[in-house]
């Protein structure tokens, strides 16, 4: 705990190890002195989430990603999944989609997707921000619920409320940098009262140590950080009343009712999983497999699969989950489809029969520079736009040990890149015809490969710009190389007109070389006359004679 600029994510991103630049010195868990970071996960302050799948379905997601369907079968799966969700009374919003939960049932949610595996320790950063009082209560007495089965919970917080302040068993303050007290949460006012400050009376101990460590009543840093290093306020554990199963969250009419009645649940309450322990038959009331070790665990970082085997099977779970994001999504499928469609038609009519027209051959070559430019900007920028956010997914979901990054990068690509292909072949097929290019198979299947080119050279640029820009940075980024590579595409000035310099900054287009490939595919190797306006029979060959 601490005032803003405190330190305090800087100090869970360093215990967590999502901070390693910059730092330095040694970190153990447990008494053994681990210094594995796989038996702890971390949730970020910011609860992302894909938006478009239900709860039921990430978390099945999940437990694919981080459980071997050797510990566990799809029914017991099933069964974990069940038993999480309903400690965390999220139930009844099962078949409820991320992007419509509250606040609170995002950060249950969050907290339900590394239960998991099941990890003896748990890092959360600032999980009441954004919630109201209720609510931020509601999930501290669900983190102490889970602290009290054995699980040890780590969290920061900014301001908590005295009856959410007294639930912790442990407190650490910081100020500038300093620890300014270290104990359980009980001892705050006589600790505050041995270095010469007094609480006044029915005041809250958080709030008051926070108006102390902001220098309200005099700079007492230097005094606090001395008097933290006394083991005697850490050692004292006052007597502790273990809560009841907080109550299941208010009503609301968003979500499905199908199993609430007057504002109390109907379904049956079940057992709170252990924690810190095996994910075993004694765990979970799951049952073992025959012929499997009874204290087997399905904990990721205990995992008996090979790195490799997970990760295949990894990819296979990945592109379950993109894949629906695609089809789910209408911008990303069934609006582009159209769009596509529509555009390819308007592209057709315009430039008509310029393909075999002789007087329109000037018009054909500026055709093929538009199904260029389209296709560019239409794979490029949905790309810009989406990976900044799927970044943050990216982040989270592999430093908690879901899959490696070049898993999620193989999987994404296998899914995306055929959509990506097939809607560039109906553009090509459509626009083909329509502007009466030769009627030649060879010609056609080059012509299509060409844009197919030009397509996953857009979407590898895409992702290179949405990887490290944010949106309106690769969005302007984007544009303006689009702009400089269609300068230089041979089109506007011709390549024996530029200066040496500037003809060899034209190699750097990628826009000349689709541009050249599809003026090579439509005139190149003897391909037949051309058609002259005025009579159809004569061809421009016949007239230059």
């Amino acid at each position: 705990m601490g005032p803003s600029g405190a330190g305090k994510s800087s100090l869970l991103n360093i215990l967590t190890g999502y901070i390693t630049q910059g730092v330095k010195g040694k970190l153990s868990f447990g008494g053994n002195g681990h210094s594995n970071r796989k038996l702890c996960s971390y949730i970020l302050q910011e609860d992302y989430l894909q938006p478009l799948f239900t709860v039921e379905e990430i978390m099945v997601m999940a437990c694919d990603l981080k459980v071997s369907s050797n510990s566990l079968n799809r029914t017991e799966k099933h069964r974990l999944i069940d038993n999480i969700l309903d400690t965390l009374h999220l139930s009844f919003c099962k078949q409820t989609r991320c992007g419509s939960l509250s606040g609170g049932q995002r950060k249950r949610l969050s907290i339900a997707l590394e239960l998991i595996d099941n990890p003896p320790i748990l890092f959360l950063d600032e999980p009441t921000t954004g919630l109201d009082s209720s609510s931020s209560l509601y999930t501290i007495k669900l983190l102490q619920g889970l602290a009290r089965e054995g699980r040890t919970i780590v969290c920061t917080i900014h301001q908590p409320s005295a009856t959410v302040y007294e639930m912790f068993d442990h407190v650490y303050v910081l100020a500038d940098g300093n620890c300014v007290y270290q104990g359980t949460a009980l001892n705050t006012v006589p600790y505050l009262r041995s270095v010469g400050l007094h609480c006044p009376p029915y005041h809250n101990a958080a709030d008051y140590l926070l108006e102390v460590t902001n220098k309200e009543y005099g700079n007492f840093t230097d005094s606090l950080a001395k008097a933290a290093t006394d083991p005697s306020w850490r050692l004292v554990v006052p007597t502790v009343t273990v809560l009841p199963p907080p109550p299941p969250p208010t009503y609301d009419s968003n979500h499905n009712d199908a199993e609430y009645q007057g504002g109390h649940r109907i379904m049956e309450e079940l057992e709170p999983m252990d924690a810190a322990l095996p994910l075993t038959m004694e765990t979970t009331g799951l049952p073992v497999k025959p012929g499997q070790p009874h204290r087997k665990t399905v904990r990721v970082c205990q995992t008996v699969d090979s790195d490799e085997a997970r990760q295949h099977s990894a990819v296979s779970g990945l592109g379950k989950e993109i894949d629906p994001l695609g089809i789910r999504g209408i911008t990303v499928t069934h609006l582009k489809l159209f769009v596509h469609i529509v555009c390819a038609i308007v592209i057709g009519l315009l430039f008509g029969d310029s393909g075999i027209n002789a007087t329109k051959s000037i018009s054909n070559v500026a055709s093929f520079l538009v199904h260029i430019l389209y296709l560019w900007y239409t794979t490029l920028m949905p790309g810009v736009l989406k990976y900044p956010y799927e970044m943050n997914i990216l982040k989270k979901e592999s430093f908690n040990r879901w899959y490696k990054i070049r898993t999620y990068f193989v999987a994404s690509m296998l899914t995306s890149l055929p959509v990506q292909i097939f809607f560039t072949i109906v553009y090509a097929s459509i626009v083909y015809s329509m502007t009466s290019q030769p009627c030649e198979l060879e010609r056609y299947l080059m012509f299509t490969a060409v844009l197919v080119l030009n397509t996953i050279v857009a979407d590898g640029f895409g992702l290179f710009l949405g990887t490290f820009l944010n949106e309106i940075n690769g969005t302007f980024i984007g544009a303006i190389m689009t702009c400089f590579m269609f300068v230089f595409c041979g089109f506007f000035i011709m390549f024996s007109h530029m200066s040496e310099a500037m003809r060899g900054i034209s190699y750097l287009s990628s826009h000349r070389y689709g541009f050249e490939a599809l003026v090579l595919t439509a005139y190149d190797d003897n391909r037949a006359d051309l058609v002259c306006p005025g009579d159809p029979t004569v061809t421009t060959r016949n007239r230059t004679r």
